[in-house]
């Protein structure tokens, strides 16, 4: 109904000109970790799915995947080195991840990419919506495969914006799950983390392995007083330095380094330090209990009261509950005293 009244198809540029160089398509694809998904079969099976959206003749130029968490930023993207993904054994080509993929788009080698679903290039809807935008602004089309062809731009818009907002809601539910779990791990007084100064891990025989998707398991840790006893001794003889004699983090470095066949430095690790003495002062698993979430996921401290501790003692204490308690009282003090006006703040 919106064709000419008459017959033009004679006239120059009645048509737009048909390109005869072949079209460059890249593959895109990831999976998580390669404890979470095997990236053999993963990869291979995005490939599979992203290919029915090549025509007849048409052919990847460039394969570019990466194994690693979708909820990563684009800087974060792509940190796996050529030998650690030779390692895993995937039968399909890598020519780079992610942040190659941009790369070679904004040299103008890449005209249309192509992937399984839009969570393969981002779980995240922002560097999603990011990747998206750097292809459409240099005129290359992002194709998924779960998504219909043809027909009005809005419905396949909206299609995708929904996948996005789905992608992402699946992530938040993925990190509440895993912090549940982990909250719970640390309630049961499992280990978290590696063994501090003191410590050693040791196997819980009476906890089942934590079964995964491919039928093993990890066993239950929990931490034991380390063989070496002069090391719990060490620990001891910190807290009573700061909380009966009142040392400053360097002196109690300088106490311990006069005496090193007294206080040994455990294998690998610096000689004692300001910084070695105050993370040891507060790690509150000194007192017996297993205690999670002192930190956030961008490396601040959380407050005390954000702490999850298990229900009851879960390895041996090198100082009391109220010894370590009382030690965070008189560093408090301390600190108040070396800064003027701490008082006064507010």
């Amino acid at each position: 109904m919106f064709d000419a009244p008459i017959d033009l198809s004679d006239l120059p540029g009645y048509r737009a000109p048909v390109s005869t160089r072949p079209a460059k398509i890249a593959f895109i694809g990831r999976c998580s970790t390669k404890d979470c998904q095997d990236p053999r079969s993963s990869i291979a099976g995005q490939l599979a799915e992203a290919s029915a959206l090549l025509a007849p003749g048409e052919h990847f130029i460039a394969h570019f995947w990466d194994v690693e968490s979708g909820m990563l930023g684009l800087d974060d993207r792509s940190q796996g080195t050529a030998e650690d993904y030779a390692r895993l054994g995937v039968p399909v080509p890598r020519d780079g991840g992610l942040a190659d993929l941009l790369e070679r788009v904004e040299r103008g080698e890449i005209d249309r990419v192509a992937c399984e679903r839009i969570s393969r290039v981002a779980r995240d809807m922002l560097p999603s919506l990011q990747v998206e935008h750097h292809l459409t602004s240099r005129g290359v089309a992002l194709e998924c495969a779960n998504e219909p062809r043809g027909g009005m731009t809005t419905g396949q818009l909206e299609l995708r914006r929904s996948a996005q907002v789905r992608a992402e809601i699946f992530r938040h539910e993925l990190v509440e799950q895993s912090r549940r779990g982990q909250r719970q791990h640390a309630a049961n007084g499992f280990r978290h983390g590696a063994p501090c100064y003191g410590y050693t891990a040791v196997v819980d025989p009476d906890a089942p392995p934590a079964a995964n998707r491919f039928g093993g398991g990890r066993p239950k840790m929990r931490l034991a007083l380390h063989p070496v006893q002069r090391r719990s001794d060490t620990v001891a003889e910190v807290f009573r330095l700061r909380r009966v004699e009142g040392l400053q983090d360097g002196e109690i470095a300088a106490v311990l380094a006069r005496d090193l066949d007294r206080h040994p430095l455990a294998e690998g690790q610096v000689p004692w330090t300001d910084r070695r003495v105050r993370r040891m002062l507060t790690q509150p698993k000194y007192s017996g209990f297993q205690v999670w979430n002192r930190r956030a996921r961008n490396g601040r401290s959380n407050p005390i009261a954000d702490w999850v501790w298990s229900g009851q003692q879960a390895h041996p204490a090198i100082v009391t509950v109220e010894q370590w308690r009382e030690t965070q009282l008189v560093t408090a003090d301390m600190r108040r005293r070396r800064v003027p006006g701490w008082d006064r703040v507010g």
